[in-house]
């Protein structure tokens, strides 16, 4: 599939998510700073989308339980253990969003046994 262009940057919002659909995958964006950040648009407990909840620096907060996500790592902010929602790889030109949904940037490491 490779890149995809999803959105202009404007359209991208301070402190909320922005909701796309790239091929099968519903992608949340989200604007940290400068940087804009891809990751699977559902929240693990419920399923709700987390681009409809509150962005706090970096973390993202479900509006339906207050489960909360790094945007930029897809795990909890004080769990890096635990797994990840996927995260995908952005890259901004000329003012376009564009992201690769099959490049999940944070699968977590193997536990050896």
């Amino acid at each position: 599939m490779a890149f995809r262009r999803v959105a202009r940057v404007e359209r991208v919002p301070n402190g909320r998510g922005l909701s796309v659909r790239v091929g099968h995958v519903d992608v949340g964006l989200f604007r940290v700073d400068d940087a804009i950040y891809a990751m699977e648009n559902l929240c693990p407990h419920a399923g709700y989308p987390l681009s409809e909840g509150w962005l706090q620096g970096c973390v993202i907060i479900c509006p339906a339980h207050g489960w909360d996500f790094d945007v930029t790592t897809g795990f909890k902010p004080h769990d890096p253990d635990g797994f990840p929602i996927p995260c995908f790889a952005v890259r901004v030109e000329d003012g376009e969003v564009w992201v690769d949904v099959e490049d999940q940037i944070n699968r977590p490491p193997r536990r050896r046994r």
